[in-house]
């Protein structure tokens, strides 16, 4: 009987494939979903050792950056200020098992599935996050956070999603797509009640391609829709909205402050970064004297966030990562099948909303928007590499 068919063969797949979809949906508890992580890794091992995984998609075009992006953060940790401490991160470079790992047990009946986990959670967590906003969470000082740690995790989170649904529900050719309207409009709203602008202009920068290359008539709708928004949405969001092009606004102007210091590192270590996990404890020896904070997280843009982290050759692994996705999607686009097409354009807009929303939040490295962007990516490529 050929392996395929094998009914051992399909367990470890389907496992695979669900435990995906449930480390996706459960990213915003990371105990759970780690643990989630270690089964679908496991279950994939053994479909790929035993020959069920042959002849499937494996994202051949990202392996390469991937691999780049490790050798380097291995590179970046052992000349780091602090090894020990650097060398602590590098197990979270497994993650990256889980993009081939999507590629090849997502197909179609899973990506299905994808999108209803998708549905059914962005639901919940935007209902999640209206209770928080009634109770009080309804000011900059104090924002709506769903189940996750911080306001920015959870609008990353509910970004990812939303566009794969819009982009689902827009595309898609099957009839019962329209059920994908409520998830889509009530994490839209909550996106607008996180007053979380990245979020903001990645959910722009994913309507204007989808509405340039799918659905042109979008073009129309948008300007529309904004004066909608600016008649009817109270005047606290509008000037949220608005402060995003203010320099002088107090969080944009420290953003140009980390910016300007992690170029600052990036000159005095340009090969190998100060080391992953550093960024934060050197800041304070790099930070402007006019900067607004005395400690940051991390650096709010990814590219510089990467570079100056683990060094150039990871930001080229990153760059190189991101062309080869959007590369391989975009030509696929014109022989696959219909909806075969609607999941890869679906995917490839969700990587632009969150591309775009990158260089204002570091959420390439933030755990729980990484794993189920990692998921999203690996399928759509999948998609993408599968014969039309």
């Amino acid at each position: 009987m050929p392996a395929e068919l094998q009914p051992s063969a399909g367990r470890a797949v389907d496992i695979a494939a669900g435990a995906l979809l449930g480390v996706a949906a459960t990213s915003a508890l990371l105990g759970i979903a780690n643990s989630i992580l270690v089964v679908a890794l496991a279950a994939g091992w053994v479909a790929w050792r035993r020959g069920w995984l042959r002849g499937r998609p494996h994202a051949r075009a990202l392996q390469p950056p991937l691999l780049l992006f490790s050798a380097a953060s291995i590179a970046s940790a052992a000349a780091s200020r602090d090894p020990l401490e650097s060398f602590d991160k590098l197990p979270r470079l497994l993650v990256f098992l889980v993009v081939p790992l999507a590629a090849a047990v997502v197909d179609a009946r899973w990506w299905r599935r994808l999108v209803m986990t998708l549905g059914a959670c962005t639901t919940l967590f935007s209902l999640w996050g209206f209770v928080q906003y009634s109770r009080g969470a309804d000011s900059l000082a104090d924002r709506i956070k769903g189940p996750f740690s911080h306001y920015m995790i959870f609008a990353g989170w509910v970004l990812l999603a939303v566009v794969v649904l819009l982009g689902e529900m827009l595309l898609s050719h099957e009839r019962r797509r329209w059920w994908l309207v409520l998830p889509v409009v009530l994490g839209t709203t909550a996106l607008v009640l996180s007053y979380t602008r990245n979020a903001w202009v990645g959910l722009a920068a994913a309507l204007l391609l989808l509405a340039a290359v799918w659905r042109r008539w979008l073009l129309f709708v948008i300007p529309a829709v904004l004066v909608a928004l600016w008649l009817l949405l109270p005047r606290p969001f509008i000037e949220r909205g608005i402060s995003v092009f203010d320099l002088r606004q107090p969080a944009n102007y420290d953003r140009l402050c980390m910016t300007m210091s992690g170029l600052q590192m990036i000159r005095d270590y340009p090969f190998t970064g100060v080391g992953p996990g550093m960024v934060r404890k050197l800041y304070p020896l790099y930070r402007r004297d006019d900067a607004p904070r005395w400690s940051v997280p991390h650096l709010h843009n990814n590219p510089v966030q990467i570079a100056a982290e683990r060094g150039l050759p990871a930001l080229a692994a990153y760059l190189w990562l991101l062309g080869a996705f959007f590369t391989v999607t975009w030509r696929s686009l014109p022989r696959l099948p219909a909806e075969q097409r609607a999941a890869v354009g679906a995917v490839m807009a969700a990587m632009l909303a969150m591309t775009v929303a990158g260089l204002f939040e570091y959420n390439f490295w933030s755990a729980p928007v990484q794993y189920a962007t990692l998921v999203l990516m690996g399928a759509g490529i999948g998609r993408a590499e599968e014969r039309g």
